[in-house]
């Protein structure tokens, strides 16, 4: 008997040891009390954070004194992944991630919630339950592809280029089969973080102030509708986290609704140990590029029409490299610094080219038109930036790039005619943004996808239904009125500096007749022939039509002599 005994003793001891070892959890119980009031447009009857130790499960009982006919018990974590389940730890009972929900009616009773850490770490996270009445719709209640019958919470999918956010279908409270969807319509909203900020404080006051109708209303923006009512597509800016929530309202009564578990993501990895993804800029190649720019963009905005040829091979590069990137991109599958590379190469040759065109004809009209092209390119990039994401119509490529090219080209038509305000302007702008795009990278800003979101269009296969809704915060106004101050000043900088001189300087190699160059050369011979002696000018008329060389005929040495100095 001693034996048996002192065996069992052992036995046990041994099966403590290997538990311990394989990290079984202990458990504790939190009981939460549903006690707080309920108003039209907060329906949140508790919130509270909690610890968890690291492999532990929390048990939390539920106590309801208030009327209402369900709950909504949602678990919030900002980095590791955590699993909720209801009564038993079964298929379709249980969810896991970071933000996390579950659904329980008060009949026949509430459910026993149970909250695991799987992590070898301690967590902090925040603990909320809404609670609705009876009328009002179940969100994830016509649920068929999330893991529990009713999923109340969301899911966020993200790739390169975008963000996936989708939640399963509400249930009309009196539409047991889900078969009148159309009752109950479903909004999302969208929060944005402070960029490049992914401390845990500012993601749960995030997660806060998007819990309750009120609060998503004053501090989040309405997505708007896609092609598919339970899922929006928006573009990525990585290290720019959002919070995203879904509001579920009775079409006939809004007064009538409900809200999904509010879901996060940074859309790029920050947390993970040699990822890189948030840094938009990781090889050295783009590092280059960038610094470059501020260079270049300086240089354009504050003396690039007085150094015409360099900024006809500036342009040239800017045009062919925009250009060779899209046609890369679509053509092959290049990883980032060879897509680069190739694309400023191209870019060099476009520059050669369009400065040997100057080069033989001269034509300013026709010079001028590139560097308003290019600004027209970016006219049509902010409209498209600002425009809503739900406009069917410009979903369609061909529609969208009519509309884009058209916008450039009434741009162009519309500047060139005033050929050297034009180029001015243009050198001001661009130069100014080339500065802005530059430091946008190192200061986080969002000003970049100005551009970035056209060259998605172009590229990405169906970029079209993402909604943009670019990040506005502090740091996009400062490089704004950057952008402004620059090109503003710029412009007024080269238009004096360029005041009494010709408008556009003589081509290299002859070439066309610049018109507003020689009208300028003949107002100041005039004005010099004039003011000169009287016994050193003859007065003798000459008569001259279209068939008379410049320089025929003309029985004035003096000013022959002048002409020819003046055009050497």
């Amino acid at each position: 008997m001693k034996l048996v005994t002192v065996l069992s003793l052992i036995f046990s001891n041994a099966l403590m040891f290997c538990l311990a070892a394989v990290g079984v959890s202990s458990k504790s119980v939190i009981e939460v009390r549903l006690s707080e009031s309920i108003t039209t447009l907060d329906k949140e009857l508790y919130k509270e954070f909690v610890h968890i130790n690291a492999s532990s499960t929390i048990q939390f009982n539920i106590v309801n004194d208030v009327n209402v006919s369900f709950i909504v018990f949602q678990v919030h974590s900002h980095v590791y992944n955590v699993t909720l389940y209801n009564n038993t730890n079964i298929e379709g009972s249980s969810v896991s991630g970071k933000n996390v929900g579950l659904y329980s009616s008060v009949r026949p009773k509430l459910d026993t919630f149970f909250l695991l850490n799987p992590n070898i770490i301690d967590l902090k996270l925040f603990v909320s339950v809404q609670g609705y009445g009876n009328k009002d719709p179940i969100p994830g209640g016509c649920n068929m592809e999330f893991p529990t019958p009713i999923s109340p919470f969301m899911r966020t999918t993200f790739l390169k280029d975008y963000i996936f956010v989708d939640a399963a279908a509400p249930r009309y409270y009196t539409d047991m089969h889900c078969q009148n969807i159309d009752n109950v319509v479903v909004d999302f909203y969208i929060m944005y973080l402070p960029e490049h900020n992914f401390d845990s404080e500012t993601y749960f006051d995030g997660i806060q102030k998007m819990m309750t109708l009120e609060k998503i209303i004053e501090n989040g923006d309405r997505i708007p509708k896609t092609a598919f009512p339970m899922r929006r597509m928006l573009s990525a800016y990585p290290g720019t986290g959002a919070i995203y929530v879904a509001v579920a309202k009775d079409v006939q009564n809004p007064n009538y609704y409900s809200i999904y578990v509010p879901n996060h993501h940074y859309a790029c990895m920050p947390f993970d140990d040699g990822d890189d993804s948030c840094e938009i800029i990781q090889d050295v190649i783009s590092k280059l590029i960038c610094a470059s720019l501020i260079f270049l963009g300086l240089f354009t905005c504050y003396i690039g029409h007085r150094f015409f040829k360099t900024e006809m091979f500036l342009f040239g590069v800017l045009s062919g490299v925009v250009v060779s990137y899209i046609l890369i991109s679509i053509m092959s599958d290049l990883d980032r610094p060879a897509l680069l590379l190739a694309a400023t190469s191209s870019g060099v040759l476009v520059g050669i080219l369009w400065l040997i065109f100057w080069w033989y004809y001269g034509l300013p009209i026709i010079a001028v038109s590139l560097p308003a092209l290019n600004l027209g390119f970016l006219i049509a990039s902010i409209v498209y930036s600002k425009l809503p994401g739900d406009v069917v119509m410009l979903q369609v490529d061909y529609n969208f790039w009519t509309l884009f090219v058209l916008i450039m080209t009434l741009t162009c038509v519309f500047l060139v005619s005033m050929a050297f305000v034009t180029n001015v302007l243009c050198c001001a702008v661009l130069g100014a943004y080339a500065v802005v795009y530059a430091l946008d990278f190192y200061v986080g800003s969002n000003l970049k996808y100005i551009i970035i979101n056209i060259v998605r269009r172009a590229t990405v296969p169906k970029f079209g239904m993402a909604v943009l809704m670019v990040p506005f915060e502090w740091k996009d106004a400062l490089m704004i009125a950057l952008w402004v101050g620059l090109a503003i000043s710029g412009f007024l900088w080269q238009h004096f500096h360029n005041r009494g001189r010709p408008p556009f300087p003589p081509p290299p190699r002859g070439g066309c007749i610049n018109l507003p160059y020689y009208g300028t050369l003949s107002s100041r011979l005039r004005d010099e022939v004039e003011s000169a002696p009287s016994d050193s000018v003859q007065t003798q008329r000459i008569s001259y039509n279209e068939n008379t060389p410049l320089l025929a005929d003309s029985t004035n040495t003096n000013e022959r002599k002048y002409i020819s100095e003046f055009l050497s």
